[in-house]
């Protein structure tokens, strides 16, 4: 795989480096130890997976939380609230399963410690 650099930074990775023809750039270099999928694309460079700052992990799961939620455990919520606000009897289990569901979307994406 090839990377390409401006300012020491990775600005580009790629399987070839004809990828690299026009755009401006310092240099570009082979790297015979990685491959594309190692490295992800963080504040407009590149970096190896393994070097991306916990603080935005947590951001990226934060954000696939909030859209599991919205799909998954939001509808169960607004059930709860119905029932709740109703007075029906259905209310606490309705409230059960909303969290249940909150606590499963938790354990699947847990934040990353460090």
């Amino acid at each position: 795989m090839f990377k390409a650099f401006k300012d020491n930074k990775i600005i580009a990775i790629s399987d070839t480096d004809s990828e690299f023809k026009f755009m401006v750039k310092d240099s570009v270099v082979e790297d015979t130890e990685h491959t594309v999928s190692d490295y992800e694309q963080v504040n407009g460079e590149y970096i190896l997976k393994q070097d991306v700052p916990v603080d935005y992990q947590n951001e990226k799961i934060r954000q696939q939380r909030q859209a599991r939620y919205v799909v998954e455990s939001d509808p169960l919520r607004l059930d709860y609230d119905e029932a709740l606000a109703r007075g029906e009897e259905t209310a606490e289990q309705l409230k059960q399963d909303w969290l249940a569901s909150k606590d499963k979307i938790r354990e699947e994406l847990p934040y990353v410690e460090g």
